[in-house]
């Protein structure tokens, strides 16, 4: 703990970009989220100006009704075909705050609301604060600077703000970052020794591999921070999540105690996917989408086995499996990648489907969201694929015209 650290202060903006980014400005705003007691937080809106509603988007399991209370009176959140507004009856507003709890479950396919960690440190979601601003028929995204606050001699640690369209988490805390490869680490405590070894081994030679095969260096050093929810329930329950400049991963289950190859193989899997997804987004601008998740996830999965079959942290008995498991998966889904489970198996099907490597295409991607600013999409892909085809038609003809003139 860094005892000189009294009460931290930090500032970010985040703005989620929506349908309407393209044509409406965003509205500026100010959130200021305080850490009043061990399990409870203040979330202190003012907006630049007045609104009918906060459109919060698709509820998050049950965490804002459990979780939220609104001390504002004549302000209430309200529930509509699952999706989540702050309103005020049709009055506008311009001000509210929230009475914040501590909430650890998570719905399947969204990040975590809180990640405790055995000493208390805390990670929030701050993604989950923000939303759309409406104003009659007019809908405008917020744009809201993000002021943190902790206890006393408790460090916070503010999301890195250069991608401000990927909110991410912030830290309340004892912990200082220490260093881990190619990155900062915060590790709870209780987490066992050979799941600490397992972690920065593969964290190392992943990252290597992904250095080489993409040429393309990450330019910052990732948070990773890293919780363990419980011993106590059978078997191994994990999540991971590569957000904004970060990778967190929430892990749990008496497995863990253990470390069998089982378990290893796994967490392993977990962090070479991950990482992928960092890679992904190690563009200026651009990147993933909030679209056809099967890209990014689908692709993730075809780079993670592609990273442990060439850093050699998968034998190649262990690797097949790996493909074979997917690719099965993905028989029983018919092909389709609608589903949550789709974007995994069935994306990992189609990118092992095409002609182009998987390096050689996915870097192709990043050099085209960067030039355009587009994200990554299936039109994006197909529209690289027609060029490598036309190129290597091009160059079929011209080994043929010079076969014939040496002839």
């Amino acid at each position: 703990m860094n005892r000189q650290l009294l009460c931290l202060w930090a500032g970010l903006v985040f703005f989620l970009p929506t349908a309407q980014a393209e044509t409406a400005s965003p509205l500026p705003g100010r959130l200021k989220l305080t850490h009043i007691a061990a399990d409870t937080w203040r979330a202190e809106y003012a907006l630049a100006e007045p609104v009918t509603s906060i459109d919060l988007g698709p509820k998050i399991g049950e965490y804002r009704q459990q979780a939220w209370r609104i001390l504002t009176p004549g302000v209430g959140l309200v529930t509509l075909e699952d999706q989540q507004t702050i309103s005020a009856g049709g009055k506008a507003f311009s001000a509210f705050s929230v009475e914040v709890s501590l909430y650890l479950p998570y719905a399947e396919g969204n990040y975590t609301a809180f990640d405790r960690m055995s000493d208390g440190g805390t990670a929030v979601f701050i993604g989950f604060f923000t939303g759309d601003a409406v104003q009659g028929r007019r809908t405008r995204p917020l744009h809201l600077k993000v002021q943190l606050a902790g206890l006393a001699h408790e460090n916070v640690i503010a999301p890195d703000d250069r991608h401000p369209d990927q909110p991410s988490y912030a830290y309340f805390g004892p912990a200082t970052p220490t260093p881990a490869g190619v990155g900062k680490l915060i590790l709870d405590p209780r987490t066992p020794d050979w799941l600490v070894e397992l972690m920065q081994e593969t964290t190392t030679k992943i990252t290597q591999f992904y250095n080489r095969a993409f040429q393309r260096p990450l330019t910052y050093r990732p948070l990773m921070l890293v919780s363990i929810s419980d011993f106590e329930t059978r078997g191994l329950s994990t999540k991971g999540g590569a957000v904004g400049q970060q990778v967190v991963y929430r892990l749990g289950g008496k497995a863990l105690l253990g470390g069998s190859e089982q378990v290893r193989r796994i967490v392993t899997e977990l962090i070479a996917h991950e990482w992928a997804h960092v890679w992904q987004n190690n563009v200026a601008r651009g990147g993933i989408g909030g679209t056809e998740a099967w890209v990014h996830e689908g692709g993730a999965e075809a780079i993670a086995l592609a990273g442990l079959r060439g850093s050699g942290l998968l034998s190649p008995a262990d690797a097949d499996a790996y493909a074979a498991k997917l690719i099965q998966e993905c028989a029983a889904l018919e092909g389709s990648v609608e589903s949550y489970r789709g974007f995994y198996a069935c994306g990992f099907k189609r990118f092992t489907d095409y002609e182009l490597g998987i390096f050689p295409l996915w870097k192709s991607m990043m050099e085209t969201t960067e030039s355009t600013g587009a994200v990554y999409s299936s039109s994006m892909i197909e529209a690289i694929r027609a060029r490598a085809r036309k190129a290597g038609a091009s160059a079929g003809r011209g080994q043929s015209k010079q076969a014939v003139e040496h002839h």
